[in-house]
């Protein structure tokens, strides 16, 4: 009878303590930091009833230091799976992803997690994480940001440290302010006049209250601080970010050269550039990139060797760069020159890597970053070479990056891929791939119009439509299957004319939604084929 009751005491312990995990359990009950935690799962939710295997990866969590991610092997009994998870020493927080093929169990967004302790007491800052975790931390294991459980959790971490609270002031109302929209202004000048009474004495204090302005839409008493602080401090930390804002800003380029040769001096010899260390590889990327803009190749050159610039941030650059040059048709012979140095790296770094895996990502997860990235630069590449000519260049990496890395299931990829397999096979071989892409929902425009080019060798005009129908059929059943029913999150946005468009609005319309960027190459390829959609569909009241 006793150990009935110290059984259901440690399952209700479990079960309060994993937030209502009723298919997620733990032992021990209290696991210590750094020491090993056996775990149970039940496959729920979006993988409950999935055929792909299940994958399991922990993230060790030490308050803003970040997350350590390491996949986890289980073993199956039953419907459950269990695994043995090793914590830090460091950690405070673990929290999972449960995940199987492209589909994650998050928990109806409060996630899978445990906190950890240190001599049977609750670890100091494991409330703060549970706090960061559902600001945005989670994201890694599919958690959308809930600030009312992050608030909630920043007030219990309070309650327990109060000191903590001051040092971090400025956070904590920032997250309250997402909260308690009405309440708090109050709230935040009462802070403001409690500092400005106790006096602003050094650099940090100004930057306090400077803060606090801001985030309480009090732009000019905001600047204000800003300006007597840099009177009071001269030669404070707030140069450091001057100095790096300017440097974004110069466009001249002997000017901005040895604004650099200054920065790099002082992450040398001054204290507070020490953390700008780490990113001098990028400061010295957008030096060579605006030689670039400049088209002065030779000064390229000679910055180049003066600097020793390479690796990630550059080849970025240098990829980037190279797909703008041939989509305009501009320059194709240094597009090809960057790209070819940039898909080079990035092999390299594919099979050799020689920089270090972020501690957010598994040994799997590096290494399909590194594969993605290398399938992105060798289609730039191939697709260069297509519009210089160089069909049997460019195609083995055409070829690589659609099949081998992306399988068929990227139609930029697929794309490049089509326009050189065009030039270099025989209709017999490419023809079927390119109407796999179709059935697929992976063929672009172009894809399309090579489709008809060599259909139309052997059949009418009239025939075509029910052809490319009959693929096309296909391609929206594979599509059916990939679609999601989830309720789209509410946003107000501003279109072009300055207008708010909010969601609530639009309810029971279908919205099409297109995300791109500027840099974004394949965005901008994709255009054509949108706007061919708005003028499809811009009588009709429902889109």
């Amino acid at each position: 009878m006793k150990l009935s009751k110290i059984l259901i005491t440690f399952l209700l312990f479990v079960a309060i303590n994993s937030y209502g995990q009723s298919n997620f359990s733990f032992t021990p009950e209290k696991p210590q930091a750094g020491e090993p935690i056996m775990i149970t799962y039940t496959p729920s939710g979006l993988i409950a009833n999935t055929a792909e295997p299940l994958e399991v990866i922990a993230y060790n969590f030490a308050d803003a230091k970040g997350a350590s991610a390491n996949e986890i092997q289980m073993t199956r009994s039953g419907s459950a799976f269990s695994g043995t998870v090793n914590t830090d020493t460091s950690s405070n927080l673990v929290f999972f992803k449960f995940s199987a093929g492209n589909q994650i169990d998050n928990n109806n967004n409060k996630g899978y997690w445990i906190q950890l302790y240190k001599d049977g007491e609750l670890k100091k800052g494991a409330d703060y994480s549970m706090a960061l975790f559902y600001q945005g931390w989670g994201e890694a294991a599919g958690i959308e940001a809930d600030y009312n459980e992050a608030l909630k959790y920043m007030d219990k971490a309070y309650d327990h440290f109060p000191d903590e609270k001051k040092k971090n002031i400025v956070a904590y109302l920032r997250l309250y302010s997402r909260v308690h929209k009405d309440l708090a202004p109050t709230l935040i000048q009462k802070e403001i006049e409690s500092a400005m009474k106790a006096g602003l004495k050094d650099e940090d204090d100004y930057d306090k209250v400077q803060q606090l302005y801001a985030l309480n839409n009090l732009g000019q008493q905001s600047s204000f601080i800003e300006q007597l602080k840099k009177e009071k401090f001269p030669e404070g930390k707030w140069t450091v970010r001057e100095t790096i804002k300017k440097y974004y800003a110069e466009t001249d380029l002997d000017a901005k050269s040895d604004m650099l040769d200054k920065i790099i001096a002082k992450t040398d010899l001054d204290a507070d550039w020490e953390n700008e260390g780490t990113s001098l590889p990028y400061y010295k990327s957008l030096l060579a990139l605006a030689y670039i803009n400049k088209k002065d190749w030779n000064g390229l050159d000679i910055t180049i060797k003066k600097y020793d610039i390479k690796g990630a941030s550059f080849c970025s650059f240098l990829n980037n760069i190279a797909w703008e040059m041939q989509g305009k048709d501009e320059n194709l012979d240094k597009a090809e020159e960057f790209s070819a140095i940039a898909t080079a790296w990035a092999k390299n770094e594919w099979d050799n890597p020689t920089s270090k895996k972020p501690i957010y990502l598994t040994e799997k997860e590096w290494e399909k970053s590194r594969e993605a990235t290398y399938a992105m630069y060798a289609d730039t590449y191939a697709m260069v070479n297509y519009k210089l000519g160089n069909y049997k260049k460019g195609f083995p990496y055409a070829q690589e990056a659609t099949f081998k890395i992306k399988k068929g299931k990227n139609a930029t990829h697929n794309n490049t891929y089509a326009l050189l397999a065009a030039k270099v096979l025989s209709p017999r071989k490419y023809v079927p791939q390119l109407e796999n892409f179709v059935k697929i929902g992976k063929a672009t425009l172009a894809i399309k119009d090579i489709l008809k080019k060599e259909y139309l060798k052997k059949h009418s005009e009239s025939r075509y439509e029910a052809y490319m129908a009959s693929l096309e059929k296909a391609g929206l059943e594979e599509l059916r299957k990939t679609m999601l029913n989830k309720k789209a999150p509410d946003f107000v946005l501003k279109n072009l004319k300055g207008n708010k468009i909010n969601l609530v609005d639009l309810k029971n319309k279908v919205l099409v939604v297109d995300f791109w960027a500027t840099w974004c190459g394949p965005c901008k390829a994709s255009f054509p084929a949108m706007q061919k959609m708005v003028a499809k569909y811009k009588n009709d009241p429902d889109v």
